[in-house]
């Protein structure tokens, strides 16, 4: 049976969340010195291992820097993070973006798809592209939203597969959340069918090897986003 065990999350883990929130929502900022772990044991009602254990967490993060015989201080994780610290800024706030984050979020995504279906163009071969079409199949016979928006999220996770390019379809499963999101979003605004057609303009200029037409599609869509004239701006989603 499926009935698995609940875990209770662990007092580690509530202490790095709460310190994540914290740096997050600006309460502490780059620079600051949190107080030594004996006050934070204390203040927190948790023991001292389990403070070292969440401050070594946080620093592997990009949350903390942990300076010897000096103690422990804010890091800028925009400059020290990892994907590790973009799941955090992802799930921050219930998964309720700020303006900023979600543009950033798209201005990336309209970079990395872009390489993506260059890289498609470049490696894929006709064999693999032909048996793309089903996935055009499952866009257009979706019944509901979220069905489209997760047909569309596997067809552009499929060509991050086919890029040959090994990060991509981890940075793409990274974001799933907010890829199912955006595509329902965008097939509630816009249709069902017009969801479809870009997706199978998209696909025609990769079987055409059409580079620059298959990027001018994926820009276009997201662009929108970046500019603001499709906001996706405080919309809570479905981690």
């Amino acid at each position: 049976m499926g009935f698995d065990k609940i875990e209770a999350v662990s007092l580690t883990d509530q202490f790095v969340q709460k310190i994540e929130s914290m740096i997050i929502s600006g309460e502490l900022m780059p620079g600051d010195q949190l107080p030594p772990a004996r006050e934070l044991s204390a203040r927190m009602g948790v023991s001292r291992p389990v403070i070292s254990a969440g401050l070594i967490e946080l620093e592997k993060m990009g949350f903390v820097e942990i300076v010897a015989r000096q103690g422990v201080y804010v890091s800028d994780y925009r400059r020290t993070g990892s994907l590790d610290t973009l799941t955090a800024l992802l799930n921050y706030n219930g998964g309720v973006m700020r303006d900023d984050e979600v543009r950033s979020l798209m201005e990336v995504r309209s970079a990395n798809e872009c390489l993506c279906v260059k890289l498609v163009v470049e490696r894929a071969t006709q064999e693999e592209l032909d048996e793309l079409a089903p996935m055009l199949d499952a866009i257009k016979d979706a019944k509901t939203d979220q069905e489209g928006a997760e047909a569309t999220f596997q067809f552009h996770h499929a060509l991050s597969v086919l890029s040959r390019n090994a990060f991509l379809p981890l940075l793409y499963n990274s974001i799933h959340g907010y890829g199912l999101h955006f595509w329902s979003l965008y097939r509630k605004r816009y249709g069902a069918n017009r969801l479809y057609q870009n997706k199978l303009e998209l696909y025609r200029a990769l079987l055409d090897r059409d580079a620059e037409r298959a990027q001018a599609f994926t820009s276009d869509m997201l662009d929108g986003v970046v500019n603001g004239t499709f906001s996706l701006y405080n919309y809570p989603t479905q981690m």
